[in-house]
């Protein structure tokens, strides 16, 4: 799988010179390029032959998940992904918000609804959470277990366990408390 996502963090636009609110359409743009890379052996780049091999294993190409819970997001896995990825959205967002959006954005575009793989926080806590205050992935096991057969229903074909409830949190850990927190969360699902 090949995730992409347009990006959000105001230091890495400036660091490269970039205006962050062209990111949509430059993102668009290189995707398109790669994927006619991964079309063929040799490909024709601003009139250049360009050697693209050798070529992903996968054909035609590996699976593309598209990053992002905006529209523009969805449209853009609509048409260039084989995946939306939607990332830690609040508690319920994805079937009342989300995926009503995909499919309106499939139908509007006349082609076919990309897969649901969506990446969510794993953050346990001892107590039920207020669904209207947490995260998909939040809360009491019994509420991350009833996220998990959510998202299963509303068919899911991979979901990413993200453990860390913050990027600073991301940053410090050295691996051992996300193993700890995915492996008690296996054990809730799989008994």
């Amino acid at each position: 799988m090949v995730g992409v996502g347009v990006g959000w963090a105001g230091e890495e636009f400036a660091a490269l010179g970039v205006d962050p609110d062209r990111r949509g359409a430059i993102t668009d743009e290189y995707l398109r390029a790669v994927l006619a890379l991964w079309a063929g052996d040799v490909v024709d780049v601003a009139g250049r032959d360009v050697d693209t091999r050798p070529r992903p294993r996968q054909r035609p190409h590996p699976p593309l998940w598209v990053g992002g819970n905006t529209a523009p997001a969805r449209r853009r896995a609509v048409r260039l992904g084989q995946a939306w990825h939607p990332l830690r959205f609040p508690a319920g967002w994805l079937r009342d918000h989300g995926l009503p959006g995909l499919r309106a954005a499939a139908q509007e575009a006349g082609r076919p609804v990309p897969a649901l793989a969506p990446r969510i926080v794993l953050h346990p806590t001892a107590e039920h959470r207020p669904d209207d205050a947490r995260l998909t992935g939040q809360g009491h096991r019994d509420q991350i277990r009833a996220d998990l057969d959510e998202l299963r229903a509303l068919g899911a074909t991979h979901v990413l366990l993200d453990p860390h409830p913050d990027a600073d949190a991301a940053a410090r850990d050295d691996g051992a408390r996300d193993r700890a927190v995915v492996k008690e969360a296996a054990t809730w699902v799989l008994g």
